[in-house]
């Protein structure tokens, strides 16, 4: 966007700055952040490099020294490859195609090819032209571990054939699109990772580019809209229904700015006109800039279609306020406040005002089985859902005849008679309103098993209970007799009501998951049969 432009060229400039600072003049090398260097570290500024370099308006224009660096990383480059032309990802993975990494050396190289004039700088372009031919058989030689890596791969692949033309690479890039693309009706792709989301969104952009096969960006389209539904009150993601957990993507604490699609939702709005996602790619934009001063790295997009620079589209802002509800995840938000509902997980509720996040978890000592994890959720009225979960224990007998052997893991235990076969069975309804989450929680089957519910809070934070305030920190809980509680960070204050407290036997309950580290943890407990009624309210400012 025209408005945006300026600060992508400093977002550039500071991304070079960072490598110069890397770059070791003697062994000719960028390391990285973790003291070697590795294949990606030198891959990934060539791209930077070329596009600071021959940007006008860049401190960095025309600046040889980056092109004696870019020709020192190619020479790494090189040297970095195994002798089938694979890589290594120094940080998990070995004997990869360079599939990763090649996109960005492709459009170091399109940058060159259509801004190289003097002699030095065609003599690099042709370098690293020459140097796409081992990447490319690395690529051809490398294979893929999870879902995202077949588009990424076949982004790779198709770049590289239509500056190479090795036909390996279109028929692999053939043979995984041949799969079909991995996109579910709501817009979400198997991994349901808001961080590879946008990896699959760019990969597909860049397919439809090299086939001229628009049909690829309609999976963009739908992850895109998705994914304003998944943006926080603090403009976070929300990422706890991902199927992928690599990213601390399970941790309450752990915050994930949504800058990774600025490309996807600018590049989108820029063919279909689309004032929705040029409102998010400007909302991204304006979020990156105030944390950092400065637009996206992404000053390649500008180089290689200059009409960018002066491109100002209308822009809608996207709803502050909806809610929707598909297979296995609720999403409500209003305003500052949201609440998401989850199967597949213990922290099957997520409250959130501002940034102060609250996960709720449900266990009993029941068999070490009786963590709530619920499988389904079940739509009972308007804005009112229902968990339902049985956990079974039983007993066995003595087997009806002498075993063959006395090694316990050779008998056949299917033999033994079932004694005493118990049941606990949780249902739990949930009701969303504008101020706050109703939640019953009921148990049927087996007394007097002793209970926990868990509300874990972004710390640090401040605790208020009938009059008395205490400053919470990561790691820590407590526990409350009576009066409501009510939770505050940064002026963002969430109640939790009908408080009770029957034991101690929580943090460390048997069965349960583990008590969060980054969080600060109340417990409420009993003894079953369970029949309580709690409230998570949305509080207003207090500066408001």
């Amino acid at each position: 966007m025209k408005s945006h432009y300026p600060d992508i060229v400093k977002g550039n400039e500071a991304a070079i700055e960072n490598d110069l600072k890397r770059f070791n003049p003697d062994e000719r090398i960028i390391y990285g952040a973790y003291g070697f260097p590795d294949y990606a570290n030198n891959a990934v500024p060539i791209e930077t490099m070329s596009s600071g370099y021959y940007c006008k308006d860049s401190k960095f224009y025309r600046d040889k020294n980056l092109l004696y660096i870019m020709d020192c990383l190619i020479d790494y480059l090189y040297s970095a490859q195994r002798e089938d032309y694979t890589v290594d990802t120094k940080i998990s993975d070995y004997k990869t195609g360079p599939v990763l990494l090649s996109n960005f050396l492709v459009r170091g190289y399109r940058i060159m090819k259509k801004y190289a004039k003097t002699e030095e700088e065609i003599a690099l372009r042709d370098r690293l032209k020459a140097y796409l031919v081992p990447v490319a058989k690395g690529v051809c030689n490398g294979g893929t571990i999870t879902p995202n890596h077949r588009w990424m791969y076949s982004s790779s692949a198709l770049m590289l054939y239509n500056e190479v033309k090795m036909d390996c690479l279109k028929e692999i890039s053939e043979a995984y699109l041949n799969e079909g693309v991995d996109i579910d009706e709501a817009g979400e792709y198997t991994e349901r990772s808001p961080m590879y989301n946008r990896e699959c969104n760019n990969a597909f952009i860049i397919i439809a580019e090299e086939t001229k096969n628009d049909y690829y960006l309609e999976s963009v389209r739908k992850n895109l809209e998705l994914m304003l539904y998944y943006i926080e009150p603090d403009f976070t993601m929300f990422t706890q229904n991902s199927n992928r957990k690599d990213k601390q993507e399970g941790d309450v604490s752990a915050t994930f700015y949504p800058d990774g699609y600025y490309h996807s939702y600018l590049h989108m709005s820029y063919l279909d006109k689309n004032p929705l996602f040029a409102g998010m790619a400007d909302e991204i934009f304006n979020s990156i800039k105030e944390r950092t001063g400065r637009g996206p790295s992404v000053l390649w997009m500008y180089l290689l279609n200059p009409k960018l620079k002066e491109y100002e589209p209308k822009t809608v802002t996207r709803p502050a306020s909806f809610n929707i509800f598909h297979k296995d995840i609720v999403r409500r938000k209003n305003e500052d406040f949201s609440v998401t509902l989850l199967t597949r997980s213990p922290n099957f509720l997520f409250v959130q005002k501002g940034n102060l996040r609250c996960f709720v978890r449900v266990c009993a000592s029941f068999f070490a089985v009786a963590q709530l994890i619920p499988q389904k959720i079940e739509k009972t009225g308007d804005d009112t859902y229902r968990f339902t979960m049985t956990a079974e224990g039983k007993y066995h007998g003595p087997l009806p005849e002498k075993p063959n052997t006395v090694v316990w893991k050779e008998m056949d235990h299917s033999k033994r008679p079932v004694i005493n076969r118990v049941q606990l069975t949780y249902h739990v309804t949930i009701a969303l309103k504008d101020t706050g989450v109703c939640m019953d929680i009921k148990s049927e089957g087996m007394d007097q098993v002793p209970y926990k519910v868990e509300f874990c809070f972004t710390a640090p934070c401040t605790v208020k209970n009938k009059d008395k305030r205490y400053d919470c920190r990561p790691g820590e809980h407590m526990t409350f007799n009576e009066g409501d509680i009510d939770i505050e960070k940064d002026g963002n204050i969430l109640t939790i009501t009908n408080t009770h407290n029957s034991h101690i036997y929580h943090d460390i309950m048997r069965g349960s998951v583990p008590k969060s580290a980054s969080s600060f943890t109340i417990y409420y407990t009993g003894f079953t049969h369970i029949n309580e009624h709690i409230e998570i309210l949305n509080q207003r400012r207090e500066n408001a």
